[in-house]
């Protein structure tokens, strides 16, 4: 049976930006008895939620809960509304048309997986391309792998591949369920520690599904993009240690400290001005040449020639022993 998936968009005064963002959702080609769409208000204070779809589901909270308050209470709604999974759809960011999300709901029902990742692309405000955002390399259109084996990788490379949520699907669990800590000092990446206290909670299989169905606009005032660069790489690697204390999982800090690097090099948003970004990526340098583990260039050349001429990831789960991928058989129609 297929569970239904509930696409939670939690808003604040997002305008034209929000109608599109819902439009993108309800056309990208997934059969609509498959999920709804629930918008969580957090009070606004402007007049775009009048103008919504008709079949949009609509909660109002009747006071500002905070950014992570109001993904938290939009978890609550779906759990109430009795739904099989949870995804998140970021106002401003769009689905792909026929992307990946069909498939990736298949592969979770035929597995009775916890939780499912996809690829995303990451395109500038005006929809050109940024980069591919795969997160990890597998064999194959997709691949099932174990909850705790995949932490154990992740933690382990200092690369934690569960950001952006909205790539994600979770499964939703009556005890134990899924929530993202409200507390300010947490608020930049408390989705990947979030979700990786999830993984904890709920093991089980993951399924992976390297065809993309969102699109992440870095555009100017989302809250990413607005970050300080020298704090997220910071906050970032306090994170690190910190999963790796509640999970006992050990992280390879040379693994760690050269993808940090490359992802200062990379990753830095285009909206940031070169000089800035040119001076983060300078102390980034030799932050991490002072630091215990070093920077090792033959680590940082390994990735990059991986990359290069393999098209492989950080995180490259492709030579791992995984299950097979199995995709539920489409009925065929036969003609006498």
């Amino acid at each position: 049976m297929n569970g239904k998936l509930a696409v939670l968009v939690p808003t604040f005064d997002g305008g034209d930006l929000l109608r599109r963002t819902i439009t993108s959702c309800l056309n990208a080609g997934l059969d609509r008895a498959r999920f709804s769409v629930i918008v969580v208000d957090n009070a606004s204070d402007d007049s775009t939620l009048g103008s919504l779809e008709p079949d949009v589901m609509l909660h109002r909270n009747p006071v500002n809960l905070g950014r992570t308050g109001n993904w938290n209470r939009a978890l609550e709604l779906a759990e109430l509304g009795g739904f099989t999974y949870a995804t998140f759809l970021f106002v401003g960011d769009e689905w792909v048309k026929n992307g990946g999300i069909s498939e990736l709901l298949d592969l979770m029902d035929a597995n009775d997986s916890v939780f499912g990742m996809a690829s995303l692309r990451i395109v500038d405000a005006d929809g050109a391309l940024v980069r591919a955002g795969a997160r990890v390399t597998i064999r194959g259109a997709c691949a099932h792998v174990d909850s705790g084996g995949l932490l154990r990788r992740a933690i382990g490379a200092g690369r934690i591949p569960f950001a952006p949520i909205q790539a994600n699907v979770y499964r939703l669990f009556p005890d134990r369920p899924l929530r993202f800590s409200s507390l300010p000092e947490d608020s930049l990446n408390c989705d990947l520690e979030g979700t990786v206290q999830f993984l904890q909670d709920h093991p089980g299989v993951v399924s992976i599904e390297a065809r993309p169905y969102l699109l992440w606009k870095e555009r100017p005032g989302r809250f990413f993009t607005a970050q300080d660069p020298w704090s997220v790489f910071v906050q970032t690697r306090r994170t690190l240690e910190r999963v790796s204390g509640a999970t006992h999982i050990s992280v390879d800090w040379e693994s760690a400290n050269a993808i940090a690097m490359l992802a200062a090099m990379r990753e830095t948003p285009r909206s940031i001005p070169w000089r800035q970004r040119l001076a983060f990526q300078f102390r980034t340098f030799l932050y991490l040449c002072r630091d215990r583990a070093g920077l090792s260039a033959r680590r940082m050349l390994s990735f990059i020639a991986r990359k290069i001429f393999f098209g492989r990831n950080y995180l490259d789960l492709s030579s791992e022993p995984t299950p097979e991928c199995r995709r539920p058989v489409p009925l065929q129609t036969v003609v006498d």
